[in-house]
């Protein structure tokens, strides 16, 4: 079997989390309780979630390794002072960014 790889975009919001992914350009959103104040309050819960968007949408032959992480609050927000880099790691996917 040939595998594909593919690279992730992911975009948090308070509200829901977004992954793209690239050269498939399947998307897929998720309402999210678990991102508040610019910090992740639950930690388990955005690695499961984060897991289980990017396994929905790669299908059989594709891999994803690696995320680009972005919120909404810009270029210049703290991915690891507000705990998502951790979650994008321990959900096991390396950040592009």
């Amino acid at each position: 079997m040939k595998f594909e790889e593919e690279i992730g975009d992911l975009f948090v919001t308070e509200s829901e989390v977004t992954v793209k992914l690239h050269p498939s350009c399947k998307t897929k959103k998720k309402p999210i309780a678990w991102f508040a104040d610019g910090e992740v309050q639950d930690h388990r819960r955005a690695v499961r979630d984060i897991q289980g968007l990017v396994e929905g949408l790669r299908g059989k032959t594709r891999i994803v390794r690696g995320l680009t992480v972005t919120t909404d609050r810009g270029a210049h927000f703290d991915l690891d002072g507000s705990g998502l880099g951790d979650a994008v790691e321990k959900a096991g996917f390396s950040i592009l960014n």
